[in-house]
């Protein structure tokens, strides 16, 4: 496993940014379809997408712990989880972060649908990224879960190799 500091280098020299702008880059790789930061983003993990990379990189260095007492899902707590939600239709994440839930269910059974909910709107741009790099199908909610309040909304439809990110509801 690649170790936490080399994982944020790397990531940050594929998108050629600094870590304040990492969001802004995936959003831009999702929304763009680019197959090309995408398969460079597979040879950096090995082609290892069990494993939610991009969630470390948040919650060590993007989090904010304090204000929003943001902590996010243990892999070993996803992975119970992913196995309680069984194989439903659809499988809805109320605080899916950057995905960990979603991808340890995806590696159960790839074939799922999802609903994603998440309040931060900082983390939509990994969220999006983690469904577009699996091509798993998805609509993403931006907003309070407990409010009902959505902002935005994104759909992330199957492709041939990587998911199509489109927003359908976009915030005002």
């Amino acid at each position: 496993m690649m170790e936490l500091l080399a994982l944020k280098e790397k990531v940050l020299e594929l998108f050629g940014t600094d870590i304040e702008g990492l969001g802004a880059s995936l959003k831009t790789a999702c929304m763009t379809q680019d197959e090309r930061t995408f398969d460079r983003f597979c040879e950096l993990v090995e082609g290892d997408l069990s494993e939610d990379w991009m969630q470390k990189i948040y919650q060590y260095y993007l989090a904010d712990r304090k204000e929003k007492m943001q902590d996010y899902t243990p892999k070993c707590l996803a992975q119970f989880l992913a196995m309680l939600a069984g194989d439903a239709e659809e499988i809805v994440d109320l605080c899916a972060g950057s995905g960990a839930l979603i991808i340890q269910r995806w590696n159960q059974n790839r074939n799922q649908r999802f609903k994603a909910y998440e309040l931060d709107g900082n983390v939509i741009p990994f969220l999006l990224f983690n469904l577009a790099i699996r091509n798993i199908e998805a609509q993403v909610n931006v907003g309070d879960v407990l409010q009902g309040e959505v902002a935005e909304i994104y759909a992330v439809r199957k492709g041939e190799r990587y998911g199509k990110v489109t927003c359908i509801k976009p915030a005002l």
